[in-house]
């Protein structure tokens, strides 16, 4: 079974987090797939230099100074730190971005709400690239930079780049990490839902806010092509429980 993580920025901040999620993907019964954020980062790096995050539609502007502090964080540093936890964890990993034997390539996305600078959508996964490295026994853990058609670089939102490669994968699940055991209901995890249910649970006021946000990158995956989503925390991985997320029948 192919598996894709995606681990949010947030808890990117969080060093027990980054080993408990080494030793999670250490117990995992074959290697998984690992794609990450780092929009915290890339925010206080920005902060720190003077440069005020702009977003559109609720993506990040992305001008050729954003674009080097964005490669800064996901290149530089939060990746060789995820692929450090893991090697120390001794699971053999192997950082990526989408430059890396042509992983990730794409276009420029276009926004009806204006323009977001280098801000790309994915067109094309090696996914042979991953499949060789996952036989191996080695986790890729992508950084979500994409390389254009004329070579140049874009950001990427990191949840439709964990769909992207899960739909190129045939992946049976892209699970995203967070700090909460499920979608819950009166504090019990709902254990399954669908398009349609979730419409309800958002209008009855069920769904909202951050875990909204998680929904819809769920939702996301699944229209990339993903068979089903999964939102749960690093326990929730270990025992297989947070809530599925999977196309109406």
């Amino acid at each position: 079974m192919t598996l894709v993580l995606k681990i949010g920025g947030n808890q990117l901040d969080d060093p027990a987090f980054i080993a408990g999620m080494a030793a999670a993907v250490k117990a995992l019964p074959a290697p998984a797939v690992i794609v990450h954020g780092g929009g915290q980062s890339i925010k206080a790096l920005q902060e720190r230099l003077g440069i005020v995050p702009r977003y559109v539609g609720g993506l990040r502007v992305t001008d050729p100074e954003t674009l080097t502090i964005v490669m800064m964080s996901l290149i530089g540093a939060i990746n060789p730190m995820l692929v450090a936890a893991l090697q120390t964890q001794g699971v053999q990993a192997q950082g990526f971005n989408g430059a890396d034997q042509g992983l990730l390539r794409g276009e420029k996305l276009s926004h009806p709400d204006g323009d977001l600078g280098a801000v790309g959508v994915i067109t094309t996964v090696r996914a042979e690239v991953l499949r060789g490295l996952l036989a191996a026994g080695i986790v890729p853990v992508i950084a979500p930079i994409m390389l254009g058609i004329d070579g140049t670089f874009f950001n990427i939102n990191a949840d439709r780049a964990a769909g992207a490669v899960g739909a190129a994968l045939n992946a049976e699940r892209v699970v995203f990490l967070t700090n909460v055991r499920g979608v819950l209901k009166e504090g019990a995890v709902i254990p399954t839902l669908n398009r349609t249910a979730i419409q309800t649970q958002i209008n009855a006021g069920v769904i909202t806010g951050g875990m909204a946000v998680k929904v819809n990158a769920a939702l996301d995956a699944l229209s990339a092509g993903v068979r089903a989503a999964v939102i749960t925390d690093l326990a929730g991985l270990a025992a297989g429980t947070g809530t599925t997320i999977s196309h109406d029948l």
